[in-house]
């Protein structure tokens, strides 16, 4: 899932971009959800910061409220360098006073060219980036699959069967690969920890650990797979992160 965040005040424009990059990702069998803002809003830095998982930037520079080369120094104060920022816009003359390449701008695109093309271009380079991390592979249904560290919630073995459930947000797949085997491919990337020996959560996924109910909360899914030594431990990581415990 890549979140697409639009901050264009022209309804036309918008719509060009939302038909460029829906086609984009389409071809690419990636999941987005577009966020439209034609103004500026009260607190919109922090809705922006509160979206989870990967982002996109397409900005123009003169909206209402604020200039979208403001509100991308403002996101880039905040501590988001990850998230590739795209500027679309009419002042050329901007592009060469190297305010672009301070804030690590992706690309600035001039109204005046051809815009399917360059964004459609600088979407290329965009796949690029935020497939850069490390993906989990395996078959399902007989396809192979790369699933982004960062999307998935957690492993959890069927009970019934060799199978092992892999969950994320939108989809839960059934591998054939046992939680050993699965826990060996992880050891290096502390995000993952074996919390049972039938269960691997991933701990940036963590909404919340009740305590009480000894039980887990990831997303909309949850479970209860957790030894007394990992609740022990997640307890003292989980409040250095500021995830919610009960």
């Amino acid at each position: 899932m890549i979140n697409i965040i639009i901050y264009e005040d022209n309804e036309e424009m918008q719509k060009l971009y939302q038909e460029v990059v829906r086609s984009f990702f389409q071809s690419q069998k990636i999941k987005i959800k577009f966020y439209i803002f034609s103004s500026y809003i009260r607190n919109l830095e922090k809705k922006l910061a509160s979206i989870p998982g990967k982002k996109l930037f397409i900005l123009d520079i003169e909206v209402p409220g604020k200039s979208g080369l403001d509100l991308a120094r403002t996101i880039r104060n905040e501590g988001d360098w990850m998230s590739p920022l795209m500027v679309i816009t009419s002042y050329e003359n901007l592009k060469s006073t190297g305010f672009t390449s301070k804030l690590l701008m992706l690309d600035f695109i001039s109204k005046r060219e051809n815009i399917r093309k360059r964004l459609w271009e600088s979407l290329e380079t965009v796949y690029d980036i935020l497939h850069m991390k490390d993906t989990y592979t395996f078959q399902y249904n007989g396809k192979l699959f790369h699933v982004p560290f960062d999307d998935i919630l957690y492993f959890e073995k069927d009970l019934n069967d060799n199978y092992t459930f892999l969950y994320t947000e939108d989809f839960a797949y059934k591998i054939k690969e046992s939680i050993t085997q699965i826990g060996k491919k992880l050891e290096q990337h502390s995000m993952f920890l074996k919390v049972h020996r039938s269960c691997i959560v991933n701990i940036n996924q963590i909404s919340m650990l009740n305590l009480k109910e000894k039980r887990i909360y990831l997303g909309k899914y949850s479970t209860n797979l957790i030894t007394k030594e990992c609740r022990d431990f997640l307890k003292k990581k989980l409040r250095t992160m500021n995830n919610v415990m009960k």
